[in-house]
């Protein structure tokens, strides 16, 4: 009996530790791919494979019920092996024996021979039905009440561009580093990854970004400290505060600190920059990275801190304090759909709730006179422009600024929210969707 394919044996992988361990779609992948020692072909398949069935799941899901005799939940293996060849049946060109005998093959190495005939029932059943002409699925389809949410965001038209076709895998944005030269640095990785694609960035003039590249620290430039990785929205959060040079910044919910470096180099030799973050791994790794970068980490504080609860005392010490508040990550599907499987109507209300608690205290850490902005990666009403009116109801110092930065190419919308997204302006393609919101402080 022939052995399974690699790329198959690594999506279904993926797919199970996706539904079963939490794990995300890009570094679960990653990280099979290298333990199979894949191919470059095998690669690829098994990105397609992973990305095509997290987008397609909802019709997946029910082609894949409609030929269950007996209603109730999977065997975790056996679903994800099901998933993985319904869609290959219904989006890809794979020849249909292929997909139907390799998680046939899949089940019965790991589950058994009772559930592999159990496998093989169904997928015969969907391979009878299979189109004649089989589409990659690059759109997402997402559940009722997330489409009623993104349309009471973004309004009908924004949310379907939203939602429609994106490069598959998707791309991914560098910061190119203060001093270098991004046409420079655009064309050397052209000339060492020519199957790959690179622009430079619409959003942010430190901005590159690139499509199948492979692993980036191999990129030129890597070990020469001349870019970190950094989504293109991401960079335009941080530029919508437009630091200045010798204030002092905080950077609340820094994360790893992506944001932490950009405004680190906007304010200059004399400024200083204070990480904040529940989390001490994440900023633990902050000035690490800074220091690959050669930026001088002794202007960087780091401060595990829980804007929930409180100011940590510092209040009134900022010019300028930048708020990436956490969030569904709506904004961020195209890239991780695997948060299809895991959100629920009532998420957006309930991570609203936390938002203003972050945003209240981080508006009080903010001199008079100084700026506080408000992000979150999401486009839902909830999370955004609502937060942002309740915040002003109970804060009647906020003044909303209704202008966006002009290095930024954008405009606010008619209710003063800065979006930043693939749906609308410049770049309509690639950027995760942010809804940023700025406020002076009086």
């Amino acid at each position: 009996m022939q052995d399974p394919s690699p790329a198959r044996v690594v999506a279904t992988r993926v797919l199970h530790r996706i539904a079963t361990e939490g794990a995300w779609s890009t570094p679960a992948l990653d990280a099979e791919i290298d333990r199979a020692r894949a191919s470059v072909r095998d690669a690829a398949l098994a990105t397609e494979i992973v990305f095509g069935t997290l987008r397609s799941l909802p019709s997946l899901d029910r082609a894949i019920e409609a030929r269950l005799t007996r209603k109730g939940s999977l065997e975790p293996v056996v679903l994800a092996a099901l998933r993985a060849a319904a869609y290959q049946l219904a989006h890809l060109r794979t020849p249909p024996h292929a997909a139907v005998s390799d998680a046939v093959s899949i089940v019965r190495v790991q589950r058994g021979e009772g559930l592999a005939r159990f496998t093989n029932a169904v997928l015969r059943g969907l391979a009878r039905e299979r189109p004649e002409a089989p589409e990659r699925a690059l759109g997402l389809e997402v559940p009722p009440w997330m489409n009623a949410t993104l349309e009471a965001g973004l309004g009908a038209e924004r949310a379907a561009r939203f939602l429609a076709s994106r490069t598959l895998p998707p791309p991914l944005s560098l910061r190119v580093g203060r001093g270098v030269d991004r046409h420079d640095l655009a064309a050397r990785i052209r000339s060492a990854r020519p199957e790959g694609t690179v622009r430079e960035g619409t959003l942010s003039p430190y901005a590159l970004v690139v499509g199948r590249v492979g692993d980036p620290r191999m990129l030129p430039g890597y070990h020469e400290a001349e870019f970190a990785v950094q989504d293109e929205g991401s960079q335009a959060v941080a530029l919508a505060l437009e630091a200045q040079p010798g204030e002092r910044i905080a950077d609340a919910c820094s994360g790893r600190g992506g944001k932490t470096g950009l405004l680190l180099g906007e304010v200059g030799a004399e400024g200083h920059v204070t990480a904040l973050d529940l989390h001490e791994r994440k900023l633990e790794q902050i000035v690490p990275e800074l220091s690959r970068l050669g930026l001088p980490a002794h202007r960087v504080d780091t401060l595990p801190l829980d804007l929930s609860v409180g100011t940590g005392g510092l209040d009134g010490r900022f010019d300028r304090v930048l708020v990436d508040a956490p969030c569904t990550g709506i904004g961020t599907i195209h890239r991780r759909p695997e948060l299809l499987l895991r959100l629920t109507p009532a998420d957006p209300a309930r991570m609203a709730d936390l938002q203003l608690t972050i945003a209240r205290h981080a508006a009080r850490m903010v001199k008079p006179g100084g700026m506080l902005v408000f992000a979150v990666c999401s486009p839902t009403r909830a999370e955004g422009p609502e937060v942002a009116a309740r915040l002003e109801a109970e804060m009647p110092g906020l003044v909303r600024v209704r202008e966006a930065p002009a290095s930024l190419g954008l405009v606010t919308d008619p209710d003063g929210v800065l979006r930043i997204g693939p749906f609308g302006g410049p770049d309509e393609s690639e950027p995760d969707a942010y809804q940023v919101v700025r406020f002076r402080v009086g």
